[in-house]
């Protein structure tokens, strides 16, 4: 493994997982509201490199992160990762286990313009309905304009990438991004959920690196099928 890709791939994550181990002891945070951050720092090296096993271990991790976000009052999240998250990323690994090109390379997809708009406009109506709808079911939900909104946008994300288009990690950078945000606001009232805003930037990080990365596999496919 050449020298470049071992400093972008594995220091960033060594360095998170040394940051969300310091805070975790210094805010006496929980082994259960730890662990499923150390998990991620996993499943987003296998994302990046479009690995099926990111699916199986990020399902596993889902229903965990689901339980830790009940603690918090995000509810919109809790159900995403437990009812949704969860088992659509279970049935991603098995489907990207079947749909392989020669090489034994998962094919990847491309939505094109005229689908990408019309996902973009699902998760626009879909945010507004949730937020100004269902919202007024929990009226005790912490930040729910972000929490709504990645509960859209995780939904659209799992249902794109379980059919393996390129774009599932373009519109999910603008998630994580929205996650960046509302931890860090959370973390501004309680900062012993710094390890959540540590382990946002990091997913910001490494899903910008897996949309390039599924983009360059998808155009090489591509080039191989010509």
């Amino acid at each position: 493994m050449k020298p470049k890709k071992i400093f972008i791939d594995y220091v960033p994550m060594a360095l998170a997982a040394v940051l969300i181990i310091i805070f975790a002891f210094i805010k006496e945070q929980s082994f259960f509201k730890t662990l499923p951050t150390l998990v991620t720092l996993i499943v987003q090296i296998l994302l990046v490199r479009a690995n099926r096993y990111a699916f199986l271990l990020g399902g596993v991790n889902s229903a965990i992160y689901g339980a830790v976000y009940l603690t918090e009052g995000l509810y919109f999240s809790a159900v995403s990762a437990l009812a949704i998250s969860a088992p659509i990323q279970i049935y991603s690994f098995f489907n990207w286990s079947r749909k392989k090109n020669a090489s034994g390379d998962t094919r990847l997809k491309t939505l094109g313009i005229k689908r990408l708009c019309f996902v973009i406009g699902v998760i626009l109506s879909g945010w507004a309905l949730c937020y100004f709808g269902l919202a007024v079911f929990f009226r005790t939900a912490t930040y729910p304009v972000f929490d709504t909104l990645q509960f859209t946008i995780g939904v659209v994300v799992s249902f794109l990438a379980a059919f393996r288009y390129v774009e599932s990690q373009h519109i999910n950078i603008v998630n994580c991004a929205s996650a960046v945000t509302m931890w860090t606001l959370i973390c501004v009232g309680n900062p012993s959920n710094i390890n959540y805003l540590i382990i946002s930037c990091y997913n910001l990080f490494m899903v910008a690196k897996a949309a390039v990365s599924w983009t360059r596999k998808y155009k090489v496919q591509k080039c191989e099928n010509v």
